[in-house]
């Protein structure tokens, strides 16, 4: 068993429900979208498409597919021009709403510290994380520890394929792996534990407290010192 503590089996369960009902009702300043691993994005691109009215930007990770560690393109996932392809060419999404974070990124830490990096730099303080079903979860403790961390905060919403093909064969983490998409799934959660035991991602408590607070009017946002409340 992934889970000794049935309080534990609670919170994640909780932490999953509330994420995969988690879009923003409003506009949002910013979509973070991160890379995927090959024949991981099953509609992605089109939620892209459809909220980008919703959407100040779409802002993509900064990398081509190198693995971490190395230098070699297309390894690991298609890479970010690929993606900028796949989103103006196929999908229209007009190319002055694509933007990129200046530092590069070849995980999922990199990528949210680099999000919330930009986010600073540019002032926004509202997005929505779009991601597989399974990899939301911790995509956004990632990114709520990210936003501890920095002292940066902002409003983060969540949105996820509604029809993700389960059996499709994609690839897994750093492009290794390639199975059923739902046997990816209890790889996905011992991530979760094992990243929250050494500290890189959000404890569940962390998270609760993180909504509650964005879902009752009561977040700050913004750089430490300065920050503000949200509603």
């Amino acid at each position: 068993m992934l889970l000794d503590n049935p309080s534990e089996e609670l919170r994640l369960y909780q932490a999953t429900v509330m994420l995969l009902s988690g879009q923003p009702r409003g506009g949002v300043d910013v979509l973070f979208f991160h890379n995927r691993s090959f024949g991981d994005y099953t509609g992605l691109f089109e939620i892209a498409r459809a909220m980008i009215r919703q959407v100040g930007f779409i802002t993509i990770t900064n990398n081509e597919g190198e693995r971490v560690g190395s230098t070699t393109p297309y390894e690991a996932n298609p890479g970010m021009s690929w993606c900028i392809n796949q989103l103006t060419q196929k999908h229209r999404v007009p190319p002055e709403k694509i933007l990129h974070p200046d530092m590069r990124a070849f995980h999922t830490r990199h990528e949210n510290e680099a999000f919330v990096k930009q986010a600073e730099e540019r002032g926004w303080l509202s997005g929505v994380i779009l991601a597989q079903p399974h990899q939301l979860l911790r995509a956004t403790l990632g990114m709520v520890q990210a936003m501890e961390q920095s002292g940066y905060m902002m409003a983060i919403y969540t949105a996820a394929p509604p029809d993700t093909p389960w059996q499709a064969e994609v690839r897994g983490n750093q492009g290794f792996q390639e199975k059923p998409r739902v046997d990816h799934i209890r790889d996905e959660l011992e991530r979760v534990f094992r990243y929250q035991a050494t500290g890189e991602l959000a404890s569940f408590d962390e998270l609760f407290t993180y909504l509650k607070a964005r879902d009752i009017g009561k977040l700050f946002v913004g750089p430490i010192g300065q920050e503000r409340f949200i509603r």
